[in-house]
């Protein structure tokens, strides 16, 4: 890659003689190192600006993807919804159980749930941080069987330490639910098959990474904080706004 942008960057060396064309390959290998030595900026600012262009058009890439996932987001009853599920503005959250920036993020999520009553808020889990964050997430989806998702979801959330089996467990019964049904759920194959989808659906949006926010179609990775994902929805109401007027 860095010798075609090498190349690029030499394109315009001053060859003034006309017998230039008659250069041997040592000569011309020659010229190209002193001109590298005298325009180390040249180089230096083809690369950057390649490496710019190719962030643009992976992050262009990814928006397109996000976009034609969006009926997949929105209209799925498998995941797990919270707020008002008419409401017009979605918000998607992609999170593992064990990321500590994830676990950050649960006070600003619950703000914007109980603030916005127009926010259609949709959880995600991309268990990406080891087994039990898979065996986290199994155990989450096997709590919306039992529509207790999200008090199961806050309490793994709060957790502080590693999670096991005995501390899902733990987590379960504080918020009710039937934990030999929760346990046998999120060892069947219809749990895996749910886990599975969500991972290989946000790998195909170019998501690797938790947390990652989708709101109204713009994704923002990493941890955003609750005055950033304020300010995104104002302007996804602004730009609804200006599309209806």
């Amino acid at each position: 890659m860095y010798g075609f942008l090498v190349v690029g960057a030499l394109v315009s060396i001053p060859f003034v003689s006309p017998q230039a064309q008659d250069l041997t390959r040592e000569q011309v290998k020659q010229i190209v190192e002193e001109y590298i030595q005298d325009n180390p900026q040249v180089i230096l600012d083809s690369v950057e600006s390649y490496g710019r262009e190719q962030q643009y058009q992976e992050t262009l890439a990814r928006q397109e993807a996000i976009q034609q996932h969006m009926g997949w987001l929105e209209n799925n009853d498998m995941l797990p919804i919270a707020g008002n599920p008419d409401g017009d503005i979605t918000v998607v959250e992609f999170f593992d159980y064990n990321c500590g920036y994830c676990k950050k993020a649960l006070d600003d999520v619950m703000t914007i749930i109980a603030e916005e009553d127009d926010v259609k808020f949709i959880f995600v889990e991309l268990p990406i941080l080891g087994r039990t964050s898979e065996l986290a997430a199994k155990w989450a989806v096997a709590a919306k069987m039992q529509d207790r998702y999200l008090d199961y979801h806050i309490a793994l959330m709060k957790h502080r330490g590693p999670l096991n089996e005995i501390s899902l467990i733990t987590a379960a019964e504080k918020v009710g639910l039937d934990v030999d049904k929760l346990k046998d759920d999120a060892e069947g194959e219809e749990v895996a098959k749910i886990v599975n989808e969500k991972a290989a659906k946000a790998s195909e949006m170019g998501i690797s990474g938790t947390p990652a926010f989708i709101i109204e179609g713009q994704l923002f990775g990493g941890y955003i904080g609750v005055e950033r994902m304020r300010a995104a929805i104002e302007e996804a109401r602004a730009m609804q706004s200006e599309g209806e007027g």
